[in-house]
């Protein structure tokens, strides 16, 4: 690297921009290959949407967010404060293109393909996981298998969720329906009783997302790779390729570039050319330390945008999506704690942790994953939304294999940046 923007390239260099989950999985994942890796990172960790997931892998990964019956409702739902979607000001500039783009995606056709690619990267997520972290047994070891819980308030939530759940049966997703008594078994600390449910058998979670983090950056940095801590702000081209990254404070050179940067990658792909449908949709979680809660294994209220899971520190609720706002998340933190007290009761704990996020929410629910167009020396990784932590493994591997000059193990065409 040279700071003074002089090309000093050397062979096998790689430089992945952003440090969320998408690229630290695919900064290990070069390492591992040999390449010789700098990260560029902005920070801070308990800013990105990597840090307030709720760490579920696989519980519901194959539904796209759009759909055609979302879109008359859409106005009621973000003028309602206490649901699920909402909406803050400043409102990001590109909302009315997103949503247009997001009509389209949610008719049958296309919405049936989005199901076809979430299915494609995220039922492949945990086993990935597996195979990324191999040489790193103490990450593995943060990696829990023994399901996730659809939880459902009422027999109408129940029906309106089976179709949904006919798609992920026919993807192959091991789902088992609970009557109420097998609900109160399982979650025996829920004070508001399920009316029905099911069990999502295969699915696991993190029980912790930001150690999961602090040890990837730490394989990453044994490997003699950097660290900077800047903000990408703009591409430096020369001969067709990308030559460098620029930033406040300099110039960063390498072989080959990965965009990761979450949802400022449409910004930074825009100097490429493409116009990237994706905003940030603001997540939040809640921690409760040493809750008086006995939850043995997560679940979600796909009703409410909530999901609910044992964590190594305590009790986490995560969940909702705020369009707009710059990142204050204050009402959604205070919803999230009233949903806790109407789900638990008035239970005891010491402390409460919170983390806000923005997830790169694309228009048709898949991430922008592949090589660009038109330089071949840079790639795209990012646009994954809800499903960051389920998809960062097997995408991480598959930009490893087209920086390799290998034919990925699945078929990415679904993904491809300039789709737009």
């Amino acid at each position: 690297m040279n700071p003074n923007g002089t090309s000093t390239l050397k062979l096998g260099t790689a430089l992945v921009i952003g440090g969320g989950i998408i690229g630290l999985a695919t900064a290990y994942s070069l390492c591992r290959r040999g390449l010789q890796v700098t990260l560029l990172d902005e920070g801070p960790v308990e800013k990105r949407a990597s840090s307030a997931t709720a760490g579920i892998i696989g519980g519901s990964s194959v539904i796209p967010w759009a759909h055609s019956k979302l879109w008359p409702h859409l106005p009621k739902h973000l003028l309602n404060h206490e649901g699920p979607l909402r909406a803050a000001r400043p409102l990001p500039r590109n909302l009315m293109k997103f949503f247009m783009r997001s009509l389209q995606a949610g008719r049958t056709e296309a919405r049936a393909a989005s199901a076809s690619g979430l299915a494609n990267l995220g039922l492949r997520g945990w086993d990935s996981w597996q195979d990324l972290l191999y040489d790193l047994p103490d990450a593995r070891d943060l990696f829990v298998q023994n399901g996730c819980l659809f939880y459902y308030g009422t027999v109408e939530d129940a029906v309106a969720d089976s179709n949904s759940n006919a798609i992920r049966r026919s993807f192959g997703m091991d789902l088992t329906e609970l009557d109420a008594l097998e609900m109160r078994t399982l979650l025996p600390s829920v004070t508001q009783a399920a009316a029905a449910g099911v069990s999502v058998n295969s699915a696991g979670h993190v029980v912790d997302p930001i150690g999961l983090q602090e040890k990837l950056l730490k394989a990453i940095l044994a490997t003699g790779a950097k660290l900077v801590n800047q903000t990408a702000n703009n591409f430096e081209f020369a001969e067709g390729k990308v030559v460098a990254v620029a930033t406040d404070k300099g110039f960063y050179d390498a072989d080959t570039f990965i965009l990761c940067a979450g949802y400022r990658s449409s910004m930074l792909a825009a100097q490429l050319g493409h116009r990237i449908q994706m905003i940030p949709a603001w997540g939040a979680s809640v921690t409760f330390i040493n809750p008086e809660v006995d939850l043995r294994m997560p679940f979600l209220i796909l009703s409410d945008g909530i999901a609910v899971t044992p964590s190594s520190a305590g009790l986490r609720i995560s969940g909702l999506l705020q369009v707009g706002g710059a990142g204050n998340a204050k009402a959604m933190i205070r919803a999230l704690i009233d949903q806790a007290k109407r789900l638990f009761g008035d239970f005891k704990y010491t402390d409460i942790a919170t983390f806000a996020g923005p997830r790169p929410l694309s228009a048709d629910s898949l991430a922008f994953l592949g090589t660009d167009p038109v330089h071949d020396n840079l790639y795209h990784n990012y646009g994954h939304g809800h499903w960051g932590l389920t998809q960062a493994a097997i995408s991480a591997q598959i930009i490893g294999d087209l920086v390799l000059g290998l034919d990925p193990k699945i078929e990415i065409n679904a993904y491809r940046p300039h789709r737009n």
